[in-house]
């Protein structure tokens, strides 16, 4: 009987390792087990039994002993389960589980690949609304535990203390240089791109809007004059279309015209879990876009935070992880639910030496979000949720701190210089949640850590042994053993998108000499486009496929352009009609530089998760010989 698309690529995967593994044992035996679990359990045994599989591998790796999961029969009275025997035995000890002085690099790399192939599998609505009802639980259990949780007075004062000495330039700031903007994702109003401006308009036209504090009083001043005068001779048909205020409940003294309100949605992390992302109001995102770029510059610019912070490259945390699994002299630590368990106190203890910035921060807040669950409007205790336009660059400036100030009170720095605080932001590596110190003071930041009531991923931090994970990158050993993640069952991925991650997926797995697999992603895509892709160069923003020597075809020569160019689909946004005109369209275009704006901006807008793939004539290059730092120190 033929295979599901879904379960034939697994077996393709294990083709490719018998032909790279020739001595492994018991990979046929294996396929038949995955077929018989696979009929039993369904896309389940793929995409969430064997990551746990893989997460007990991990855990064998970084520490020594391998744990057999409950739900995998074992061989007779070893430690080893009988699938994957073969490979694990080359790994791990059969009898005792503990980890092989030298294993075999190749095969813990296509030891994960087989495991994880599928954690990131996109399941069905019905195991969607679960995982929703979880992680909205899990949102509101945060707030219980936020609600018990006391900071040490000592601990508080330390962590008071090295914030002050960074972030210098937020102690003179000057809001009324915010440049608001709006960002690509959605807001509590449910409208569309253009219609954004619309509200962030009518919300700064609002009496109650403080104009002057964000900079916009040369221009609104006059227009809230214009806007009384057509209120007066309405009789005329001239009153303006102004909507009198969002709603109120921030509770600041200098912005009542923002909502304090958000709705509480949720998106895929995995096949097992789903994240809640905090859906805030135009006008609040709108400043919020404002602070999170002065924020950001003044991060660049902290004389102590630089060390240790860049928020647009997770390469330096990529190569601490890969150093860290080679050496041990770094550990990666990972937290669970951060956004939901950073508590409004501790970013106020973390940013209290520039008290005007911190109170512009929370004045556009969303201080309630609406709880599905019992139908009612809930306060929160935490800073934000992830939605929060804020929210990433304060837990990565707030998380930074806590690790400053726990190496520091170990080392018995009480009252830290801030040569001090210099001196030991440069032994730390922060990327949002993803934090790296060194070894010997991993468990007393982890310690400082879950004092300020959040809470560290055990099963994802590794404090010891050989086996790192930061950013996206896992390492064993110095060497990357990150496996490829398949998110779409490519019986059904009709979607353009889904199409572009099964080329990307087929792209990276012949780089990884999955021969076999990568050629059946490759024929799934070409017939649900109906035709063969070209080849392309890796930096082409086309879709096709990629090669060693990184070259693309060329199928015509563009006299007016003077360039080689080939055929190739590329994924185009879908538009819709969402026309903005007046005050509105005048704010866009003072505040969106113009490379920003396309051609039509003011009468159309992005569909946001809607795309088409239209075939192009694109450039065909030579390649590009740049390879990155972190390339570079994998090979």
């Amino acid at each position: 009987m033929k295979s599901p698309p879904i379960l034939g690529l697994l077996i393709s995967l294990l083709t490719d390792v018998k032909r790279l593994e020739p001595d492994v044992k018991g990979l046929d035996r294996d396929v038949i087990t995955i077929k018989a679990r696979f009929k039993h359990e369904g896309h389940g045994f793929l995409s969430v039994s064997l990551p746990a599989l893989c997460d007990s591998v991990d855990y064998g790796l970084a520490y020594g002993r391998f744990a057999c999961p409950s739900h995998f029969s074992r061989c007779g009275k070893g430690a080893l389960p009988k699938l994957f025997s073969g490979l694990l035995c080359e790994v791990f000890d059969e009898k005792s589980g503990s980890l092989k002085e030298n294993p075999r690099i190749g095969i813990i790399k296509c030891l994960r690949e087989a495991l994880r192939l599928f954690k990131k599998l996109k399941l069905g609505n019905a195991r969607d609304n679960t995982l929703h009802i979880s992680a909205v639980r899990t949102f509101w259990d945060a707030e219980h535990c936020i609600s018990r949780t006391s900071f040490g007075l000592e601990r508080s004062d330390l962590l008071s203390r090295v914030g002050g000495y960074t972030l210098s330039s937020l102690s003179s700031y000057e809001p009324a240089k915010i440049r608001p903007r709006h960002g690509p994702g959605a807001v509590y109003e449910r409208v569309a791109s253009n219609q954004k401006w619309s509200l962030a308009c009518q919300g700064i036209l609002d009496e109650s809007f403080d104009i002057c504090t964000y900079g916009l009083d040369s221009v609104f001043s006059s227009l809230r004059s214009e806007a009384a005068s057509r209120v007066q001779v309405c009789d005329d048909g001239l009153s303006i279309n102004h909507k009198p205020g969002l709603s109120e409940g921030s509770g600041s003294s200098h912005g009542p015209s923002f909502s304090g309100l958000a709705r509480l949605v949720s998106v895929p992390k995995n096949s097992t879990s789903k994240r809640t992302i905090t859906v805030e109001p135009a006008l609040n995102m709108f400043i919020q876009q404002g602070l999170n770029t002065d924020l950001r510059v003044a991060i660049t610019r902290c004389s102590v935070l630089k060390r240790c912070l860049a928020l647009t490259d997770q390469s330096y945390n990529q190569e601490l992880a890969l150093i860290g699994s080679l050496t041990g002299e770094w550990a990666t630590l990972d937290l669970s639910s951060a956004s939901d368990l950073m508590s409004l106190k501790l970013v106020h203890l973390a940013f209290q030496k520039h008290e005007a910035f911190y109170r512009l921060m929370v004045n556009c807040r969303s201080s309630h979000v609406h709880n599905e669950l019992t139908s009612s409007d809930m306060p929160l205790a935490k800073f934000a949720g992830m939605g929060n336009a804020l929210t990433f660059p304060v837990q990565s400036v707030t998380f930074a701190l806590l690790a400053i100030c726990a190496i520091l009170f170990e080392d018995g720095f009480s009252r830290p210089s801030l040569w001090d605080v210099r001196r030991t932001a440069k032994r730390i590596r922060v990327y949002g949640d993803d934090i790296i110190v060194p070894s010997k003071y991993a468990h007393q930041v982890a310690d400082w850590i879950e004092s300020f009531g959040l809470k560290v991923n055990r099963k994802k931090s590794f404090l010891e042994g050989n086996f790192r994970e930061s950013c996206g990158l896992d390492a064993f050993r110095g060497y990357d053993v990150t496996p490829v993640y398949i998110k779409n069952d490519p019986g059904s991925a009709k979607d353009p998108s889904a199409l572009a991650s099964l080329v990307a997926a087929s792209n990276q797995t012949w780089f990884r000499c999955l021969y076999k697999l990568s050629n059946d992603l490759k024929s799934i895509v070409e017939e649900a486009l109906g035709g063969p892709l070209p080849w392309l160069t890796c930096t082409s923003g086309a879709l096709g496929w990629h090669s060693r020597v990184d070259c693309s075809e060329i199928q015509r020569w563009n006299s007016d352009l003077q360039r080689p160019e080939v055929k190739a689909p590329v994924l185009i946004p879908q538009m819709k009609k969402d026309k903005i005109g007046g005050y509105a369209l005048l704010l866009k275009c003072f505040l969106t530089p113009l490379i920003e704006r396309q051609k039509g901006h003011s009468s159309k807008s992005i569909k946001r998760f809607s795309s088409r793939i239209s075939w192009r004539w694109v450039p065909a290059q030579a390649g590009n010989s740049q390879v990155s730092r972190i390339d570079a120190l994998k090979r």
